[in-house]
């Protein structure tokens, strides 16, 4: 009887134990975005750097989000599922208005080198998330600049790239960008739900980012 009674207890002991753990096991809002270098707004990437990143395809050094972190990044199992490279958000910056936390973060694939694609999530300072959207970026097809200013609103110029010897055919060594074309222009509110631009840069023709901008 002593027995039967001390099992059931037993079982509860063991549930409990490993449901304190679990809960230990996830991260809060605050660890989340402690993860993010700290950034003041208005915040730019600038079609001049942008053109350096892919010409001199510097090493991949960056910092990469731990797996227990993309709870709190919905939009990565949907963007992983247009390309058969994993996703690896890398932390770039956070910012904290009086309404709003948003953290920005590269959306790195394999091994590419001076591909960028960077995203911005946006949450209430509660940490409820409101939507993510694609703000910037290059590849060897286009490049897309951006300035996000003290409302969360961001003003996109998208290029196109004219490179020195065909890119297809040459590829970056010892190849050049002779010229950036403008394609379009937009402005958009960060704190509004978004579709994340960043799956057009899963394929090799980049779409016009600005073009969607304007239907948000």
């Amino acid at each position: 009887m002593k027995y039967s009674k001390l099992i059931p207890a037993l079982f509860l002991a063991i549930a409990s134990f490993v449901t304190l753990n679990g809960q230990n096991a996830t991260p809060s809002f605050q660890e989340f975005i402690a993860q993010f270098p700290k950034a003041s707004l208005p915040y730019s990437f600038q079609a001049q750097d942008l053109q350096t990143q892919i010409e001199t395809r510097p090493a991949n050094k960056a910092n990469r989000l731990s797996w227990e972190f993309y709870q709190y990044l919905p939009e990565l199992e949907r963007s992983a599922a247009y390309s058969n490279m994993p996703v690896v958000p890398e932390p770039v910056a956070v910012f904290e208005t009086k309404e709003y936390t948003a953290v920005l973060y590269n959306l790195a694939r394999g091994l590419a080198r001076g591909n960028k694609s960077y995203s911005i999530t946006v949450y209430t300072n509660k940490g409820e998330y409101i939507g993510t959207h694609f703000v910037a970026g290059v590849n060897p097809e286009g490049l897309t600049s951006v300035t996000i200013d003290a409302t969360l609103s961001a003003e996109v110029q998208e290029y196109k790239l004219t490179w020195a010897n065909d890119y297809r055919q040459n590829g970056p060594i010892g190849n050049k960008v002779t010229g950036l074309t403008l394609v379009e222009t937009g402005k958009f509110f960060l704190a509004t739900e978004g579709n994340p631009d960043q799956l057009i840069w899963a394929s090799i023709n980049a779409g016009s980012t600005a073009n969607l901008a304007k239907m948000k």
